[in-house]
């Protein structure tokens, strides 16, 4: 073990450490043991054993010493090659490189592995009948406008045939829930959302709608459509190497709130969409496909809100969704019993 004197010594250590000397001393520890791969003493037990001793909060600890077992015994099992080993290193180098603030590759490379889905389900358990969680994505923002039930998302000139969804909001005791608020955003009906057009000066097809006493909201917009995720770099080599694709299926996002009510994020599918069993990011269930229908009846479209002449395509697609949350205590109690 290095002394303070030592670490200062011009003729041990070079320059840079003596200038970090200046501010923090590092505590240092003897190399007591050597460590072997096929002994009773590895480099995995060296690795944690140094942790033990240098690393001051335990969580931070808990979590690494989980982290170097895991990726240890993951290369022992599976035995890398130097090239493969470098492979991913290469692969990660890039992943850096080309993320941005609008294409995070490290992110993408968390849903594409079905990692992001698990966090989440481990973050917000619901207890049965529930409706199930998914994460955001990246194109939720924060200036989508407040709006009324029954109102119209979608601007005049919105590409996309006419939609009209309905859906209420209860507790797991079938009580309607008061003082809901609904965020909603989903794609055009070419598949792009608003902020993916260089031009976009306001929002659209989005809003923050505040449900009725009752927990039921509606509201009249464009159809979604399936889109790709971004697969110009790492992640759409990693997709192909996999043999998979990168096309999300066909949804409307959700972020609902309610005082005492745990919040929800979720999306839904309709069942006509392709790609729901093959999603890239994993965030189809089958409890969040639903079915939607064709309204051909001009009087319903009146009904539902849509002014003469609005509808171009000569039907409305229907779409209705019964959302279920459960109280905070609910899920405070959930957590407690899956910890046992």
């Amino acid at each position: 073990m290095a002394s303070e004197q030592q670490m200062k010594n011009p003729l041990l250590v070079g320059k840079a450490i003596r200038a970090q000397l200046e501010h923090e001393v590092p505590q240092d520890l003897p190399l007591e043991k050597d460590f072997r791969e096929g002994s009773n003493f590895t480099i995995t037990d060296h690795v944690q054993s140094l942790h033990t001793q240098l690393t001051k909060n335990p969580r931070t600890l808990e979590i690494f010493n989980s982290l170097i077992s895991h990726l240890h015994a993951f290369a022992r099992e599976i035995r890398p090659t130097h090239d493969e080993w470098l492979t991913a290193i290469k692969f990660l180098t890039q992943a850096g490189k080309e993320s941005t603030d609008f294409k995070n590759e490290f992110v993408l490379i968390s849903d594409c592995l079905g990692f992001s889905a698990l966090i989440d389900e481990l973050n917000h358990p619901k207890p049965p009948g529930c409706t199930d969680s998914c994460e955001e994505g990246p194109f939720w923002t924060d200036d989508a406008p407040h709006k009324p039930s029954g109102c119209s998302l979608a601007k005049p000139e919105t590409s996309g045939e006419a939609m009209f969804f309905s859906a209420s909001i209860k507790g797991t005791k079938g009580e309607g829930v008061p003082g809901a608020r609904v965020d909603v955003w989903q794609t055009d009906g070419d598949g792009v959302y608003d902020v993916q057009y260089p031009d976009r000066e306001e929002p659209n097809d989005r809003a923050k709608i505040l449900a009725q006493p009752d927990g039921n909201f509606c509201y009249r917009g464009i159809l979604p459509v399936a889109y790709p995720i971004p697969n110009d770099g790492p992640v759409g080599d990693m997709l192909r190497a996999l043999g998979r694709h990168p096309h999300r299926a066909t949804h409307l996002h959700f972020r609902i709130d309610a005082p005492g009510y745990d919040d929800l994020t979720t999306a839904l599918y309709p069942s006509h969409s392709p790609f729901l069993g093959t999603d890239p990011v994993f965030a189809t269930k089958k409890s969040l496909i639903s079915e939607v229908v064709q309204e051909t009846d001009p009087k319903r479209w009146l009904e539902m809100g849509f002014k003469e002449g609005e509808v171009k395509s000569g039907r409305v697609w229907v779409w209705k969704y019964d959302f279920v949350l459960p109280t905070v205590e609910e899920v405070n109690q959930l957590k407690a019993k899956l910890k046992q």
